[in-house]
């Protein structure tokens, strides 16, 4: 039975362009090999639609060996959406779309399987100002529940106008709660 490999996020973004830039000369070789390269829509910020790739993969694959978590917004630094707004879209998207791709395709992960989520140097917890935030960001004994009130707790601040004291990037906030 054939590897099963999923990217999200090839779009747009640095997917895009690395699918762009190397997508024909990776295809011609992976096909050289015998391999086969398969596109399917998928919506991370939509559950019905990470519902029905799941199902795709189940019954077209029988299981997943590698997760590539690639999908993920963020606002350029001009961006006139206020800033309330940028962190629920962004913490929707990057952590709980995420996050609820992970509980749907997790159950399809062969043993071997292996799961990378893509980040980026502000996606570091020093970002996180507040030190009690921060800890219990580390806590080993941190669950998925609290980790997503966490950051429901960030969408709130910003909310509210009094992110500053924790973490002034939406992006950021979400990446670390990826990790």
């Amino acid at each position: 039975m054939s590897k099963v490999a999923v990217v999200t996020g090839s779009n747009k973004g640095i997917g895009f362009a690395l699918n762009k830039e190397l997508g024909e000369k990776a295809v011609k070789e992976l096909e050289a090999e015998g391999l086969k390269v398969a596109f399917h829509q998928l919506d991370i910020d939509n559950q019905e639609s990470i519902d029905k790739f799941a199902k795709h993969l189940k019954e077209k694959h029988q299981g997943l060996d590698l997760l590539v978590n690639n999908a993920a917004i963020a606002y350029k630094m001009a961006d006139s959406t206020p800033f309330n707004e940028q962190a629920k879209n962004t913490i929707r998207i990057n952590f709980t779309g995420t996050l609820n791709l992970c509980k749907a395709l997790f159950p399809l992960l062969k043993s071997h399987a292996r799961v990378v989520n893509v980040s980026s140097r502000i996606g570091m917890l020093k970002i996180v100002k507040d030190a009690e935030f921060r800890n219990k960001l580390i806590s080993e004994s941190l669950s998925v529940n609290e980790l997503a009130g966490l950051m429901a707790h960030f969408v709130e601040l910003a909310r509210l106008g009094k992110n500053e004291s924790l973490c002034s990037s939406a992006y950021g906030m979400s990446k670390v709660g990826e990790v």
